[in-house]
């Protein structure tokens, strides 16, 4: 029998850790989510408040999504009083988005309202599975951004 090489092992392993990570992280979390906003609405104020300010094509870069697809969440975002439109101080085409001080304390508020999500990390892992689990995060988000 071949023996398996490395790409072939961490797609095996890959394919038996999703079902878990998408169960067990991405849908608890993102439940706590559903009821207030989407996850790809989350994800793009984050992503503002971590940048301070993006144009539509740094945002749709980030967020890894078409250009379009951007434009309709910061519609919505702007008529949700979220984000606003502002010019680009050295590019009078381009329009940069910032968010509001509504959007920051929404933000801040949600935070507070979901440390039900890290409680329940906390009970189910000891500090030394939590550490492990942030390193391997750690870890894949030095390395995804390497695949194209």
């Amino acid at each position: 029998m071949k023996s398996e090489n490395s790409a072939e092992i961490f797609v095996r392993r890959l394919l038996q850790v999703m079902p878990d990570w998408h169960s067990r992280l991405v849908k608890p979390f993102k439940e706590k989510l559903n009821t207030e906003m989407s996850l790809e609405t989350y994800y793009c104020l984050q992503t503002i408040r971590m940048r301070g300010m993006a144009t539509m094509t740094e945002l749709a870069h980030e967020l890894k999504v078409p250009k379009q697809q951007v434009t309709g969440l910061v519609d919505k975002l702007c008529e949700c009083g979220f984000v606003e439109r502002i010019r680009h101080e050295g590019d009078r085409r381009a329009i940069c988005i910032r968010l509001t001080n509504a959007a920051a304390a929404y933000l801040d508020t949600y935070y507070t309202k979901n440390r039900a999500f890290i409680r329940d990390l906390e009970e189910q892992l000891t500090e030394e599975e939590i550490g492990e689990l942030n390193k391997a995060v750690g870890i894949l988000g030095e390395i995804l951004p390497k695949l194209k």
